[in-house]
């Protein structure tokens, strides 16, 4: 029915969402490494979208901490890691989309980090 939708759409100016279903998308893969001449640390990320059908990009929580405390934190929305192209057309089916994102870390004496889908898998891993 989208394309129905985003025709009676179109001349009145509304836009149709992508469906977002954060289940259906997981973080694969995730690396955090500093880069101290620029006082950044940089985070890569592989998402992948299990549904059959394309999606809007989540937003991510990424928590830097210190002996698995957390120091602090911060919501990542699409367009902090997506350029505005890639967030109009979503994350295809089954595909897989790397994330490199640059996070200014002065004064955060972090040792470790943690990364979850906002706020489905952070919900989910804060009752366990």
């Amino acid at each position: 029915l989208r394309p129905a939708f985003e025709a009676v759409c179109r001349p009145a100016g509304c836009v149709v969402p992508l469906p977002r279903r954060p289940e259906l998308i997981r973080i694969v893969s995730s690396d955090m490494h500093n880069d101290p001449p620029r006082r950044l640390f940089v985070l890569n990320a592989l998402l992948h979208n299990f549904a059959r059908f394309p999606q809007q990009y989540p937003d991510l929580e990424l928590t830097l901490t210190d002996a698995g405390k957390p120091l602090t934190r911060r919501v990542l929305r699409p367009a902090e890691y997506l350029e505005s192209r890639a967030i109009r057309n979503g994350l295809e089916a089954g595909a897989e989309e790397a994330l490199r994102v640059h996070v200014d870390a002065t004064g955060v004496p972090a040792s470790g980090y943690e990364l979850c889908l906002y706020p489905y898998e952070c919900l989910k891993s804060a009752k366990q």
